[in-house]
């Protein structure tokens, strides 16, 4: 379970890394040492999130495995052998329903990320082009907003914390 303190910790830490991710572009010029910093930025991160996300995939799998033995129990108390018919009406609904799922998720993955890399060029190009009209630091100030955007986000409580 997260508490305020891991939440607030994690919030904290997504900050400071999304405000140095964005920056990066004032204080590196070179294109591969922002690329290495970048993936750096993703450590802390990374690090300060995977406790709870184990609790969290433990309780997944734990509820998943409980609802498959519940599900058991139902179908051994309900009929003793369903009919031949049955059983392959069953089976192609389930592959039916898995491909639907797969693909659903698929599109939301591509979609996702064609959706980031969209925002990440954009956010570049609109520092770029402040730095040509002469601004100061003009990744800076866009990476200042992202990193208390990302904490502001880090900090909304779970629904289930809420009850």
């Amino acid at each position: 379970m997260t508490t305020p303190k891991d939440r607030t910790r994690a919030a904290v830490v997504s900050g400071l890394a999304t405000t140095v991710y964005y920056a990066l572009p004032d204080l590196l010029h070179s294109r591969r040492a922002r690329g290495w910093a970048k993936a750096a930025c993703l450590v802390p991160v990374v690090a300060v999130s995977l406790p709870t996300s184990r609790e969290e995939w433990d309780e997944l799998r734990t509820s998943a495995r409980d609802a498959r033995a519940a599900l058991a129990q139902a179908q051994e108390e309900g009929t003793e052998a369903p009919a031949q018919d049955g059983a392959a009406v069953q089976a192609g609904s389930s592959v039916r329903s898995k491909v639907v799922v797969g693909a659903a998720a698929t599109v939301a993955l591509v979609g996702s990320t064609a959706a980031t890399v969209a925002l990440e060029r954009w956010v570049f190009r609109r520092g770029e082009a402040r730095a040509a009209a002469g601004v100061r630091y003009p990744h800076t100030r866009t990476a200042l907003v992202m990193g208390v955007l990302s904490a502001a986000v880090g900090l909304i409580p779970e629904p289930s914390e809420s009850r």
